[in-house]
């Protein structure tokens, strides 16, 4: 199963990365790359089709954990 990062999170999931201490590099084609010394996962790739590498799906997934309202701790799973 792919995964793709809804358009309405995309520019504050980049904004969150950055936030997290990875450096942004945009792509030509309307992606990204982010990379990191020292942070959870080195390399983070947003492709124009707002996909990604497994790190870019391991973060999306924490990043939508973060955007839940601290009162909802008992969610499993974000939809």
């Amino acid at each position: 199963m792919i995964f793709r990062i809804k358009q309405r999170d995309l520019q504050a999931f980049k904004i969150w990365l950055v936030l997290l201490g990875y450096v942004r590099k945009d792509l030509a084609d309307g992606g990204a790359t982010f990379k990191g010394k020292g942070t959870k996962l080195d390399y983070v790739l947003i492709d124009s089709k707002m996909s990604g590498n497994s790190a870019c799906q391991k973060l999306y997934e924490e990043f939508k954990v973060h955007l839940v309202s601290p009162l909802d701790v008992k969610l499993a799973k974000v939809a």
